[in-house]
């Protein structure tokens, strides 16, 4: 089946433009899914699955400690694009690009731009649905929730609508550089998105941020704390849905994360300010109890997984 592009949701779009919370899944989600790969000059490449090389999604780890970062043992040799490239075993469907733990602002990089083709020699029509002009120096996570093959603005919306992309069997990174610096990227996340109808009910703590310490406290009372991570992002969501569509909204997220065992994007206003925290259930389990004849009540926690916003 040739890959293709559909339209988002009606209640998708307006989901998104009236700022409520999104989900995000990621698609590739096993080694065998995104087998990694470099081409173009960037010396020390290889294969994730064959010789070692780091695999491109969080393959080993469904609780989200960073597996993902690849660094050669040089640095380019030439000012002319390199590729990261990801090969799926099983043709994937996404709409949403998130890029993690990266240099390429501080490395003095040029642009990142991801592009999909149907052939394993991208011999076909190379179609770029996203792409980051690199400003500044600060390597903050880059999120695209407009992908298109006809934008051409760092958030891609210009003259084109958001798009979701079916059963895609490549899909390539194509990083430009202007100096000698080598690309680092922790993560790539090619996701799904569920996109809620409505906030979650008030009082909304939005700000909630925790961080893991052990004290010691000597004889003479004096208090010595080791920190073993700071500013870890914490939610308690609760909501009421009451239709049909947004009831199986919620089934077919939970089923995403394969019942709480995965980890998931979760961006609270993903029109105004989108921030991408990468979460998981503190409970493995869905609680989604009836309120009324046809009403249901979500109600769950989430803790943030590495690496945390707070600390970009």
């Amino acid at each position: 089946m040739a890959y293709g592009s559909e339209a988002l949701t009606a209640a998708e779009t307006a989901g998104f433009a009236a700022d409520k919370p999104m989900m995000v899944v990621q698609q590739a989600d096993t080694a065998s899914e995104a087998n990694w790969t470099t081409t173009g000059d960037l010396a020390g490449s290889g294969d994730s699955q064959t010789d070692g090389k780091f695999p491109a999604t969080r393959a080993y780890d469904d609780l989200g400690s960073i597996l993902t970062k690849f660094r050669s043992e040089a640095p380019y040799a030439a000012a002319s694009p390199k590729y990261f490239n990801f090969e799926f075993s099983s043709a994937i469907t996404f709409d949403t690009l998130l890029i993690l733990d990266h240099n390429f602002n501080s490395g003095g990089f040029t642009s990142v731009a991801l592009e999909i083709n149907e052939n394993e020699d991208w011999s076909g029509t190379v179609l770029e649905i996203a792409k980051y002009t690199v400003s500044g120096t600060t390597d903050n996570r880059i999120l695209i929730t407009n992908l298109n093959h006809e934008g051409g603005s760092n958030t891609y919306s210009a003259g084109g609508t958001a798009k979701r992309y079916t059963d895609i069997p490549y899909a390539r990174l194509k990083i430009v550089h202007s100096g000698s610096r080598t690309p680092e990227v922790g993560e790539i996340i090619l996701g799904y998105r569920y996109q809620l109808p409505r906030n979650p009910d008030l009082p909304w703590n939005n700000k909630n941020e925790v961080s893991s310490v052990s004290d010691f406290v000597s004889s003479s009372g004096v208090t010595k704390r080791y920190v073993f991570n700071r500013g870890q992002g914490v939610r308690a969501f609760s909501a009421m849905y009451d239709t049909a569509a947004d009831i199986t909204l919620i089934d077919n997220w939970f089923n995403a994360i394969e019942e709480g065992t995965r980890p998931f994007v979760y961006i609270e206003t993903p029109s105004s300010a989108p921030d991408a925290r990468l979460m998981l259930q503190q409970e493995a389990g869905l609680s989604f109890g009836l309120t009324g004849p046809s009403s249901r009540q979500l109600s769950m926690q989430m803790i943030e997984q590495q690496p945390f916003l707070s600390r970009e």
